[in-house]
């Protein structure tokens, strides 16, 4: 097949792109500044490509700083895309969303049914984002796969807790965490999100929107408790205030399972592990 990926230059696009190309498949990579979601006249080299992998957006820290920005790159961007897909005749796409889109989950593991009140701009923006995926494939006539990604880590990550964490140990630097440390996320290997991703371009045949997560929660106190074990340092920590945020979270993984059958993902201590030696070796090559 000929797919197009946005946002290849990602830490999910990377992967996903190279794995696709092991596959055999002719991959178009499409990212800054060659390819701009907001500008729809801007993604020529689309015009042949059967499948479409949505991963570009503009992140939450972003997000938060300019809400305009925000709704021009994720929302209308999205719809850009879309328009695209639909005028070039594509048969699938396939959108990465956010667990964000849940808020604070009235209970857990949360399911795709359970309602959606996102609690940032960001949230909202997926959200939407997912609406306008759904609507406008219904206008065009294209199947679509709608993951919601929960907090996704592994080789190659330049942001998030983890590489935070990791570094901050290396360096021998305080490591700042908001509130106490207890709140908890559902943490999913990179490798995982892309098999899931891989899969999703020939099953199922119909349109679909599923969680993407490990089904399993682990806090932030025991991210820092395992990474220094791993690389016998102590952690200097420092707290501070909690801002909006959610205190817990997991996914419900049942429609993943119908949809794709069972799936053994990677166990998180064996990930964690393996992004370590990872960042070592990395800091090792500029050393």
């Amino acid at each position: 097949m000929i797919i197009g990926v946005i946002g290849s230059n990602g830490f999910i696009g990377q992967h996903l792109c190279n794995q696709l190309q092991i596959q055999g498949h002719e991959v178009i990579k499409a990212d800054l500044p060659e390819v701009d979601i907001t500008n729809i006249n801007s993604f020529d080299l689309l015009s042949k490509v059967d499948i479409i992998y949505h991963l570009a957006v503009l992140p939450l820290s972003s997000c938060n700083k300019d809400y305009k920005k925000c709704i021009e790159t994720n929302i209308m961007g999205t719809a850009n895309l879309m328009t695209v897909a639909g005028s070039n005749k594509v048969k699938r796409i396939i959108y990465a969303s956010a667990s964000s889109v849940y808020g604070e989950p009235e209970s857990l593991p949360a399911h795709e049914s359970d309602p959606t009140i996102p609690l940032t701009m960001y949230g909202m923006s997926k959200l939407a984002g997912e609406n306008v995926v759904r609507i406008m494939s219904n206008n065009f006539d294209l199947t679509y796969g709608i993951f919601r990604f929960t907090n996704v880590y592994g080789d190659g990550q330049r942001n998030g807790i983890i590489p935070i964490v990791i570094n901050k140990l290396l360096n021998g630097d305080k490591i700042e965490i908001t509130g106490n440390g207890k709140q908890t996320r559902d943490f999913v290997h990179v490798d995982d999100i892309v098999t899931f991703l891989i899969k999703a371009m020939s099953l199922p045949i119909y349109s679909f929107t599923a969680n993407l997560g490990s089904n399993h929660n682990t806090s932030i106190n025991d991210i820092v408790g395992l990474c220094s074990k791993y690389l016998n340092k102590a952690p200097i920590v420092k707290n501070i205030p909690m801002t909006v945020d959610r205190e817990h979270f997991y996914a419900d993984t049942t429609i993943l399972k119908d949809i794709f059958g069972e799936f053994e993902f990677i166990n998180f201590e064996t990930g964690l592990f393996n992004t370590i030696n990872w960042w070592i070796n990395e800091r090792n090559k500029t050393a």
